[in-house]
């Protein structure tokens, strides 16, 4: 039976005949707008408000941590938490799909950071930034993983 052979002329295409790449667009999408937007939002705190025209302040090692890099993984939490709250179907029933799903945002944007970085990125930056999207990914995942049991 074709999908024209509907009452009305036309039957929408079953579920399963659906791409499986569009099953990732959603969550790819959501993981990628709610990392940058909070991750904006992290900018203008810290630099126009808490900061403000003095970066003397932020030449501390503990005041670097709690500044940037704690609530950097947070941003990278929430969007791995979106991406994967919104990430549904049958697809989701796979764990490696979901992984897909959840983490590619993340990654994607870490690696683009990584590149922008050109000769300024050192060893500890690098390392910095990994352990901030590992211990982001993970929250996030964990926290979607209680939230749906």
């Amino acid at each position: 039976m074709s999908r024209y052979d509907a009452r009305r002329g036309y039957a929408p295409a079953p579920v399963h005949d659906r791409p499986r790449l569009m099953d990732f667009m959603l969550p790819w999408a959501a993981g990628i707008l709610v990392t940058l937007v909070t991750q904006l939002a992290l900018a203008v705190l810290v630099w126009d408000v808490i900061t403000g025209d003095d970066v003397t302040g932020m030449a501390s090692p503990v005041r670097t941590v709690l500044l940037l890099h704690l609530p950097s993984a947070a941003c990278v939490a929430l969007g791995v938490w979106a991406a994967a709250a919104v990430h549904r179907g049958a697809s989701r029933e796979s764990r490696i799909r979901h992984f897909v799903a959840a983490f590619t945002p993340a990654v994607v944007l870490q690696v683009v950071i990584f590149f922008s970085q050109g000769s300024d990125l050192t060893v500890i930056t690098f390392l910095v930034q990994l352990v901030v999207l590992v211990a982001g990914c993970a929250v996030g995942f964990l926290v979607d993983r209680l939230r749906n049991g």
